[in-house]
């Protein structure tokens, strides 16, 4: 008998455009200081780089003892690997385990299931279930990756994503976690950001949802790093009565799927504490999106938050225990 499980990956790279985001409010960061606050806590730093002009992050992970390079995808909630690095690395097979994956434009993609050890830094993550991708012969936002790293290898790792430095923490032989003195989450913590914002997750699904408001009205965005640049639903930004313009880019997707994009500008955003006085978006159909994400009240999300913002935010992203810190510690 077949178990299905639907896993989504939004990874919605965008190429060829740059949109900046202004925060009023938030000081440069203080790399130093967050370092310092991570390090007395027992946490050890792992690299993170941009390759090949893409402006998301990857890392080395060890899969079975193999060093491969991950993207770091927070809009996962699955960790996928390349179906024939999957074999050559021995993943135990997992047949009773259908998978359905879905891109951010709607496409199905069935994948298998297979279990290793996942390894970074001093963590490591035994008969870690990996999603086993399928070649799918055509250019993905993971393309160039062995897979994506998503919000369950994040989690069993305790890992945190330090945009500003180009970092990811990870609890060290000191840390708490290490000795067995709590679950493995962080929690609030002082010195690493000069607002936490908290996350909830998206209904039974674990992405992780940020509520924001634009004059009052609720706007609520999923946040992630797997995606290079903010992208606002259609229905959404369009019931704002706000001007937008056409663009020759295109958004591609974990499944491949491409979609014409218009781009537009936001004024006062506010989340939490942080006001942001003027945020430009990219603009799409994000029908599947707004499917299948709500917010706690139950509403559907209305965009993507992605490295565009949580750079200009000079954000540290605590997936585990839902904290988003913005700015100067």
């Amino acid at each position: 008998m077949f178990l299905s499980r639907i896993a989504f990956r939004l990874l919605t790279s965008v190429f060829l455009c740059l949109f900046l985001t202004q925060c009023s409010g938030i000081p440069g960061l203080s790399g130093s200081s967050r370092s310092a606050t991570l390090h007395r806590l027992g946490y050890e730093s792992v690299t993170l780089q941009k390759i090949g002009g893409d402006k998301r992050f990857s890392a080395i992970f060890e899969v079975n003892g193999s060093p491969m390079r991950f993207l770091i995808d927070s809009g996962a909630n699955s960790t996928d690997l390349d179906e024939h690095l999957a074999k050559g690395v021995g993943l135990e097979p997992d047949y009773s385990v259908r998978v359905v994956t879905r891109g951010a434009l709607g496409r199905e993609v069935k994948s298998g299931r297979g279990y290793g050890t996942l390894e970074v830094g001093s963590m490591v993550a035994r008969r870690f279930p990996f999603t086993i991708a399928p070649d799918l012969n055509r250019k993905t936002s993971t393309s160039r990756y062995a897979g994506q790293v998503g919000l369950d290898a994040l989690s069993a790792t305790g890992a945190l994503i330090d945009i500003p430095a180009a970092r990811m923490w990870v609890p060290g032989k000191g840390s708490d976690r290490a000795m067995g003195r709590n679950d493995g989450q962080l929690g609030p913590r002082t010195g690493l950001g000069t607002f936490a914002l908290q996350m909830d997750t998206a209904a039974r699904l674990p992405h992780l949802i940020l509520r924001g408001s634009i004059h009052g009205r609720t706007v609520t965005w999923v946040v992630d790093t797997g995606a290079e640049v903010s992208v606002m639903a259609a229905e959404s930004y369009d019931r704002l009565g706000l001007p937008s313009r056409p663009t020759n880019t295109r958004m591609i997707d974990a499944s491949g799927d491409r979609v014409a994009l218009r781009t537009g500008r936001l004024y006062n955003v506010r989340f939490g504490n942080v006001h942001v006085t003027e945020f430009d978006v990219s603009i799409a159909p994000l029908r599947t999106v707004r499917s299948f994400f709500r917010d706690s009240q139950g509403r559907p999300v209305d965009g993507i938050l992605g490295m565009d913002f949580l750079t200009q935010g000079k954000a540290l992203m605590d997936s585990g225990s839902g904290i988003l810190y913005m700015g100067n510690p």
